[in-house]
């Protein structure tokens, strides 16, 4: 939303600074955000003689408004100050109001001024000083946001009034941002007397030796003297952060206080590992409160590792006291490409020292682009079921696929919820006969996203990446199975290897017996890999089906079974009821004599050919003077569903008209999935609605009117039935549609016929 005040400041920096040689335009948009904060820290660099000026705040610039005089309420006559020209701009984009640009420090400034203070948990006293300047010229915000926790800004305020000279002005948004994660290690050195100057860079503290050295020995309640109310202040903080509320920020350790940290201890597994005291807070606590990864000195009964292990080294794990390990079904690791997968010999090795399993597929997932490949999922979903089979892993087994990257919020969203969605796909079909499971390794934040979406059963958190953005600041996710929090190098055995210990919250008890299973010659491996293959190609196209035309989630759900008609929706109203059913079939009908037909084609030049775009308008074409909400939709969803199979056909059809029930069948289909491989590959994709009316009202449907207007009633049930189903989650508003709109355009429907 454009503000007026902040398009002032916009056009009073870009005139003021604009011929400066460091002046970065700005958009005179009214818009605030991360380019007009930039642009008014440049113009403080540039005002106040920091060169280059970066737009960004360092040291040079923070000890530049350290020395600063403070600026007190000025008067009307007064020289204007250009600093204050600024203060004045940071002000409106910070979402207060200044009065104008004056340069003159008068009675809206201050009233902004400590209103500011205020919310940033600062004393009032309405003087610009360095936190000030510290706090507006910032990308933090002072005041609540949409989707922002009342208690967080509590304890953001509460950090900013105890701590500021040394982890300096941070936001109080209510958003547990990596800032505000960061910030509690801070303050906790700033209580130890282990940091006295002020940090700048937050993203470089770490809990390392000094401040566990300067840790006090033990926090527990009613232990609340004045020298430990900051310690049990930064516990209170930890715990809520960590989705526990001890009821009360002040720093006094109570009886719920002292519960709340039982209970985190306990669902992290922090109990009976002889390091912390149920209830109480040592250095240990501390560091699982603060950070990921914990206390790495903690035992941990699960472990898991890139070697292929032999007898030696299978017997080493077990004899250190881990009781489960986990190994992968595929891959390589190392410039060398050293084998990481599981081989039957190592099976035996396993079986003997007496270890359990939890296998882990990972052939990728190191980087972003990984995870942009279309048919990822689908690829990976159909390897790691192989390879599970292969080597005998047995029914029911968990599999944790890789997300280990510093993934962003965002990306979740927009890359890895869809190629879990195509694993799920697959892991809900007839192929994985032996009922496996996905889980997630990945971490904390973005385990929880996939597993709150239901596409993965179990964890396995990757909280030895202290930095990841989806670790810092978020709780570890309710599923978690295993938790990895540190790398022993040179593991004690012959040879050495290197080891991840991860604590294990008994989720996922794993295996400790592999099934037995035949190794392969290489025909036969060739023959089942060309089989996944097909199957691999069948479960995209599904997906590419199924997406576009809003019914994927209730695949997933259902499952995939071909030749078989699956039920996906049923929706019931006043007017009638709605039933959608799927038939997937490896047999491909060539019949293209239907109401209407789409030859799917792609060009060379990577669009849809112009045959499959004219057949794609006639039916829009069809609809134009119809008034059924959605017709202007009808193109666009189209030519996603050919894009999205890209080669095939897609024909519509109504059939079995009766009185009170009508059925429409949309089918995508292609003959050939893989023209490289000599192989018949083809597939088709039904979707039937059926649609039955209330007998006890007085619509019927006329059969002879909905054949004779074929095309129209075709047209209109696509709009209706597939656009209806995308703009509004559901079919609720279908019946309504047919049995008031349609009579007035085909007359398909007539009242007591």
């Amino acid at each position: 939303m454009s503000d007026a005040n902040v398009t002032k400041a916009q056009k009073y920096l870009n005139a003021m600074f604009g011929a400066n040689e460091y002046w970065e335009h700005l958009e005179e948009n009214g818009k605030t955000g991360t380019a007009v904060m930039q642009g008014i820290i440049r113009a403080f660099q540039i005002q106040n003689g920091i060169i280059p000026a970066t737009g960004t705040v360092g040291p040079l610039t923070v000890e530049k408004m350290k020395s600063l005089p403070n600026i007190s309420k000025m008067d009307p006559n007064d020289e204007p100050q250009i600093n204050v020209c600024l203060i004045q701009c940071a002000l409106f984009c910070k979402g207060y109001s200044a009065g104008g640009i004056t340069g003159i420090y008068y009675n809206s400034g201050v009233k902004a001024i400590k209103e500011m203070q205020s919310d940033a948990g600062l004393p009032e006293t309405g003087v610009i000083d360095w936190k000030v300047w510290f706090g507006l010229l910032s990308l933090n915000w002072f005041k609540k946001v949409s989707g922002g926790d009342s208690k967080v800004v509590t304890i953001q305020r509460q950090l900013n009034k105890d701590w500021s000279d040394v982890i300096g002005v941070g936001p109080c948004d209510g958003i547990i941002s990596r800032q505000t994660a960061l910030s509690l290690i801070g303050a906790l050195q700033a209580a130890e007397g282990v940091t006295k100057e002020l940090i700048i860079n937050l993203n470089s503290l770490n809990f390392g030796p000094a401040t566990t050295a300067a840790f006090p020995k033990v926090l527990q309640e009613n232990q609340n003297s004045s020298n430990l109310i900051p310690y049990n202040k930064l516990v209170q903080y930890g715990l809520y952060f960590n989705g526990y509320d001890p009821g009360r920020f002040d720093g006094t350790y109570d009886y719920l206080t002292a519960r709340e940290v039982e209970a985190f201890q306990e669902f992290y597994c922090l109990t009976d590992i002889g390091l912390v005291s149920k209830g109480k807070v040592d250095v240990s606590t501390m560091k699982s409160l603060l950070t990921s990864k914990g206390d790495v000195n903690r035992k941990a009964k699960a472990c898991d590792c890139a070697t292929v292990l032999n007898k030696q080294q299978a017997l080493a794990i077990k004899n250190a006291g881990y009781t489960h390990v986990g190994r992968y079904l595929t891959g390589y690791v190392g410039k060398e490409h050293v084998p990481k997968y599981m081989t039957h010999e190592e099976v035996a090795n396993i079986e003997n020292a007496g270890l359990s399993v939890f296998p882990i597929y990972q052939d990728g997932g190191y980087y972003l682009d990984y995870f942009k490949k279309p048919s990822q999922g689908s690829v990976d979903a159909k390897t790691a079921i192989l390879a599970a089979e292969r080597i005998g892993i047995p029914k029911g087994t968990t599999i944790y696929f890789a997300v280990d990257f510093d993934c962003y919020g965002y990306q979740i969203d927009t890359f890895i919820v869809p190629y879990f969605k195509k694993i799920k796909l697959c892991f809900n079909s007839s192929q994985n006969k032996k009922n496996y499971r996905v889980g997630i390794y990945a971490p904390r934040f973005v385990c929880t996203k996939v597993s709150a979406l239901g596409l993965a059963y179990k964890s396995f958190v990757s909280d030895m990446s202290t930095g990841f953005s989806c670790n810092l600041g978020y709780r570890i996710p309710e599923n978690w199975a295993f938790d990895q929090f540190h790398t022993i190098e040179s593991f004690e055995a012959q040879p050495t290897f290197p080891i991840d210990k991860d604590a294990m919250s008994g989720r996922d008890k794993g295996f400790n017996k592999f099934d037995k299973v035949e190794e392969k010659n290489a025909e036969e491996l060739k023959e089942e890999n060309l089989q996944a293959k097909m199957e691999i190609a069948r479960n995209q196209f599904v997906y590419d089906v199924m997406s576009p035309l809003g019914y994927l989630d209730n695949i997933m759900d259902a499952g995939i079974e071909y030749d078989k008609e699956i039920p996906l929706l049923h929706v019931v109203s006043p007017e009638g009821e709605v039933d959608v059913t799927t038939v997937i079939s490896t047999s491909v009908n060539t019949d293209t004599d239907k109401v209407y037909s789409i030859n799917v084609g792609i060009g060379n030049d990577g669009k849809l050919t112009q045959t499959c775009q004219n057949e794609i308008v006639a039916i829009s074409a069809d609809l134009i003077n119809s008034n059924i909400d959605g017709v202007d939709k009808v193109e666009d969803m189209l030519k996603e569903v050919a894009f999205s199979v890209k080669s095939g056909n897609i024909t519509f059809e109504v059939s079995n008209v009766m009185p009170l029930s009508v059925e429409f069948t949309l089918t995508v289909s292609s003959p050939d999935l893989l023209p490289e491989e000599d192989v018949e590959c083809g597939i088709s994709v039904a979707l039937k609605f059926k649609i039955s009316l209330n007998p006890n009202n007085k619509n019927r449907f006329n059969e002879e009117l909905v054949y004779e207007a074929a095309k129209i009633v075709v047209a209109t049930a696509v709009t209706v039935i597939v656009i209806y189903a995308i703009l509004n989650s559901g079919l609720v508003l279908i019946l309504e549609a047919f049995t008031i709109g349609v009579p007035s355009l085909i007359g398909m429907i007539s009242a007591g016929a």
